[in-house]
């Protein structure tokens, strides 16, 4: 469907079924946040799997890093797809939480991390069917990625202060319950894009933050008509 390659990058300790079936029928490429120790190395990494310009597409922390990316290789980016991103330094958020996480992780386990702390900042209930899939994810990205992604959070030098322009075409999607990246996020996202680059933030109603696993069907809607989009822009 899209004319350039599309390489998906999940959020933290999310792998590639977090994002199968927003991704169902596009051709993407996905891969796991985490294998390099540092942001600036795991986005290096992440570039070499590009041939040439491609679609981004992240979720969370995987948006975040791909923001990263336009910013250091932007020859290597045509267009991003943002789900439930932001453009925030780390130091606006809460190191104290990071700290908190890995603590239980690294004494209890993925699986007390998942119920005890990622599923309550999910809006997710102990019976939610959605909750078997986090741990299970959790667990099969694993503590030493783990460690890696919670320093990419720590090391993003943002986008908002100083001032970046994205010169490429953007789509935000947010959820508008979202506690974790609100759609005023998104919101500020778009206002970094440089003209004439389209521009398209669509906030879905209902959605929390793992709306990629929750409303998937009503997010690819959205996916599919921004690649057609871009596929009129594609030489």
């Amino acid at each position: 469907m899209n004319a350039r390659p599309l390489l998906a990058l999940p959020g933290t300790l999310l792998d590639g079924s977090s994002l199968a079936a927003v991704l169902h029928g596009v051709d993407a490429h996905t891969l796991i946040l985490g294998e390099a120790a540092s942001l600036d190395d795991e986005v290096d990494r992440l570039a070499t799997y590009a041939p040439g310009s491609a679609v981004w597409l992240g979720h969370s922390l995987g948006g975040i890093v791909a923001l990263h990316l336009a910013m250091r290789h932007p020859a290597k980016v045509a267009a991003l797809v943002l789900l439930a991103a932001n453009a925030r330094d780390g130091r606006d958020s809460s190191q104290a939480r990071r700290d908190a996480q890995w603590a239980l992780a690294s004494q209890q386990g993925l699986h007390a991390l998942a119920h005890s702390k990622l599923a309550p900042g999910y809006g997710l209930a102990e019976n939610d069917t959605v909750l078997a899939s986090l741990v299970a994810q959790a667990e099969a990205v694993g503590l030493p990625r783990f460690a890696h992604q919670l320093t990419y959070a720590r090391q993003r030098p943002g986008l908002l202060a100083p001032r970046r322009q994205l010169r490429v075409p953007v789509l935000c999607l947010s959820g508008e319950h979202d506690r974790l990246c609100p759609p005023t996020q998104s919101d500020q996202i778009m206002t970094l894009v440089e003209p004439p680059h389209p521009a398209v933030h669509r906030c879905l109603g209902g959605a929390g933050h793992l709306f990629p696993m929750q409303q998937p069907a009503l997010a690819a809607v959205h996916l599919n008509a921004f690649l057609h989009r871009l596929k009129d822009h594609c030489p």
